[in-house]
């Protein structure tokens, strides 16, 4: 066996530092069937204790810490053991690690051995074997290969999909005259991992290169290539079937010619089901996707190219809901299909084509019976498959659909299915993505003993709303989950896991499922977790993704330290703010600071994204802030702490806490303040109560322009109005001042609630006005002063002031 190499054992992920941080498992696969030593490489693994396999079908023996950056064991792949894509995590007394993959296959695997880099110095290889190598920058690797006359060579390729790195596969099958005879760079099939078949045309000697597509590979591209006789279809057709029923599929685009099986689909419909195309030369090392769905199919039937060649069509058209099948088998190809609906019928019509690794961008358009078009739809978004979701047909009758290529393409391989199907309720569950970059952080469930673990889920409701609680049958013994259901509405909720002081470590890969708590509602939902291995250009776009339905859910040693958020005795009110404080107990000799972060607001509410208590000390305060709008009620709060204590970050939660949102204790109505540089003004305001308090509140307003000042005031609840003195100077800036606010603090058992009120104030600012002219000299005519105005119950405004003084003046 090749020694692993150093890049292997110093791999790790692109993240901050995890505990255990587990990067790579070397070698990168291994035949079904038989026990194969591993490394896994990574940090912080000396205090490992498992290495947790997703795969029945894969038992882990023999683990020895080697270091803390290597661990050794033994794998041992039954003979059952589905070929494809294995996924493993190390359990340590600290935590857990990201998932890493490791591949089965058919064959014995083979070690590229150097120097193969030139065609004259291919290595010898032979039927049913794996290849397995590194493609470096600047390389290519050669291997022959003797064939007979009518044999198929197969060469598939596990490059990208081993998900070590970022990097584009190719593979060519050459004659001894180095003439290609097949050659792939990117497959609809593989994604962007290739596969080339040939059948072959004389006896001799072939070749075989793997290299990157562009030359640029690295020290960790590594592949394995599959050589043998053994179908490789790119097409299952009909692509889908329904659950519970037994279904014939043709396997298409095979060399050698069409492959019949005959499928039991389970009964689980929207799942994806893995098809392996078997002949007696063997099975192809990877599957077609089939999609399972509760609709019976209808496969087309040619000639039916146009809507009069589907009219003309002799059987009668079937009536939705149905599925359609068909290939566009070739450019510049249409399909149509006539059916029958009914008014008022509303119904969801969806292609599944791409999403099902068929290489067909479709277009999907529906008319009526005369031909006028409907709708249409190209792309559902970022996905290639086209969706009209909520059609509702007009009248009774017939209706046609049509597909095609979006660029007008075609061949054998470009099958598709159209389920057309009323809206089904329907609700997917997920961890919240904590990174841009980085999908794996925080997916991992660490619940130290005695402690808890907190986390954010998101569930997609589809035609249907409803509260939504969970279900988890197969925590690790000790363990809990601590949860409120989710109410309509709201689409991400934090849930706890709590363990008991005694609780055994261990991990348990949970089948975390959303229900519904009413009903009339879906009874159950789906949960996956989306692992992004490989990320490139551009904008670290995820081009290998390993989908898993289980959440990771582990006990861990003790933490040094513990949290709780001490209850508040007052609500947060509408437009206010409230100090939640965060209290830490501490093991002794544990000074290290403590990163707190409220992970879920309620509705309405924001606050920081994390705060800091820091070494040494005990407590933190964590503001709220609510909203104007913030729906009035209590709600349950948890906090997540997390700490390095020098092997990476250690997290402990806080148990739920309640936190209510009320209405404001009063309100203020705030009138447009006027005032002249240099001269005093008043900004008047109105206050309404609704609820009262005893003792003095104090009340401050905020927003002034510079230059300008005044002073605190103090109310009761049973003022009904305050009234805010304005000073200005000769430069105080000229203009109306908007967006001025007060704050109201009220306290209330001794804790202050603070309210933001009178939002949206004006404070206008004038220039003094012109001096009058000087008059000509004359004799003086005594003339009364004008009488001062009467007393009013609010300050005039600047232009009930100009136009006193102007009635005064025009007075003879």
């Amino acid at each position: 066996m090749r020694a692993v190499p150093a890049l292997v054992l110093a791999f790790a992920c692109v993240c901050p530092a995890a505990s255990p941080d587990f990067g790579a498992i070397y070698p990168r696969g291994g035949q079904r069937g038989t026990s194969v030593p591993v490394t896994l490489g990574g940090a912080r693994l000396d205090d490992a204790e498992e290495i947790v396999s997703y795969s029945a079908d894969i038992k882990v023996a023999d683990l020895k810490v080697e270091s803390a950056t290597a661990l050794k064991a033994t794998f041992q792949i039954g003979a059952g053991c589905p070929f494809g894509e294995h996924t493993f995590r190390v359990r340590t007394k600290s935590g857990v690690s990201y998932g890493r993959t490791f591949w089965v296959g058919p064959f014995p695997t083979v070690d590229e051995v150097e120097p193969n880099d030139k065609f004259t110095s291919a290595q010898s290889v032979t039927y049913g074997s794996t290849l397995a190598g590194i493609a470096k920058n600047e390389d290519a690797d050669y291997f022959k290969i003797e064939g007979k006359k009518g044999d198929r060579l197969n060469v598939e390729v596990e490059g990208i999909r081993l998900g070590s790195s970022f990097w584009d596969p190719y593979v060519a099958i050459l004659d001894s005259k180095k003439f290609e005879l097949a050659t792939c760079d990117d497959s609809a099939l593989l994604v962007q991992d290739p596969h080339a078949s040939i059948i072959i045309p004389e006896d001799g000697t072939y070749y075989i290169e793997i290299r990157d597509s562009s030359y640029a590979g690295n020290d960790v591209a590594f592949y394995r290539a599959h050589v043998g006789r053994f179908p490789r279809p790119t097409a299952v057709y009909p692509n889908g079937g329904k659950a519970g029923s037994k279904t014939e599929v043709t396997f298409l685009n095979d060399p050698a010619g069409p492959v019949k099986q005959t499928v039991e689909v389970p009964n689980t419909p929207g799942e994806k089901l893995p098809l392996y195309a078997v002949t007696d030369l063997g099975s192809a090392p990877s599957p077609n996707l089939f999609r399972i769905s509760d609709l019976e199919n209808v496969l087309e039937t040619e000639p039916n190219d146009s809507l009069a060649e589907a009219k003309a069509q002799p059987s009668a058209p079937p009536a939705v809901p149905i599925a359609f099948n068909g290939i566009i088998g070739k450019p510049n190809d249409s399909d149509w299909f006539r059916f029958t609906a009914k008014k008022d019928q509303r119904l969801d019509l969806a292609i599944y084509s791409r999403s099902l690794r068929s290489p067909l961008d479709p277009v999907l358009e529906i008319f009526n019976a005369d031909g006028g078009g409907l709708n249409g739809n190209d792309d559902n978004g970022p996905n290639p498959d086209s969706r009209i979701g909520g059609f509702t047909f007009p009248a009774d009758g017939d209706y046609y659909i049509r597909v095609h290529d979006q660029l007008n393409r075609g061949g054998p391989d470009f099958v598709y299915r159209v389920e057309a199907a009323p809206p089904a309720p329907s609700m997917n569950a997920y961890i919240t993505r904590f990174d841009r970059v980085d999908s794996q952080m925080r997916q991992q469930m660490p619940v130290p003993r005695g402690g808890r673990y907190a986390t954010l889920i998101n569930v997609d409701r589809a035609n249907w709303g409803g509260p939504v609680a969970w279900d988890a049958p197969n925590l690790p013994p000790g363990v809990t989950l601590e949860s409120d259901p989710m109410p309509n509405g709201i689409g991400q909720y934090a849930v706890v896991f709590a363990a008991a002081a005694d609780a055994p470590r261990g991990l348990a890969l949970t089948r975390l499922m959303p229900k519904s708590t009413e009903e009339k509602n879906p009874s159950a939902g789906r949960f996956s977790q989306n692992l992004e291995l490989v990320q490139g250009e551009p904008n670290q776009t995820p081009y290998v993704i390993c989908s898993q339905t289980t959440l990771p859910v582990a006990v861990t040693d003790e933490v040094p330290f513990s949290l709780e958020i001490i209850k508040p005795t007052v609500p947060l009110v509408q437009s206010g703010t409230i100090d939640l404080k965060v209290h830490a107990t501490r093991k002794e000799g544990f000074t290290a600071p403590i990163t707190v972060r409220l992970l879920w607001n309620p509705p309405g509410i924001t606050s920081p994204g994390t705060i800091d208590i820091p070494a040494g000390k005990s407590d933190g305060i964590y503001q709220l802030t609510a909203r104007g709008d913030a729906p009035a009620q209590a709600w349950k709060v948890t906090m997540l702490g997390e700490t390095d204590a020098g092997a990476g970050p250690i997290y402990n939660a806080t148990p739920f806490t309640e936190v209510t949102v009320a209405p404001p204790y009063l309100t203020m109505k705030m009138e447009m303040g006027a005032a002249e540089q240099g001269k005093p003004g008043e900004i008047f305001c109105t206050l309404e109560v609704a609820k009262t308090w005893t003792g003095p509140a104090k009340v401050t307003l905020y927003g002034l322009p510079a230059k300008v000042t005044t002073v605190e005031k103090e109310i009761s609840a049973t003022d009904k109005e305050v009234r805010f003195p304005i000073t200005t100077v000769a430069d105080s800036p000229v203009g109306k001042h908007q967006s001025l606010f007060c704050q109201a603090v009220i306290i209330e058992n001794g804790v202050p609630i603070p309210h933001t009120i009178g939002q949206g104030g004006v404070l206008r600012i004038d220039a003094p006005p012109p001096a009058p002219a000087v008059p000509a000299p004359e004799a003086a005519v005594a003339q009364a002063a004008p009488p001062p105005p009467p007393p009013s119950a609010k300050p005039l405004s600047r232009l009930e002031q100009l136009r006193q003084q102007q009635a005064a003046a025009a007075k003879p």
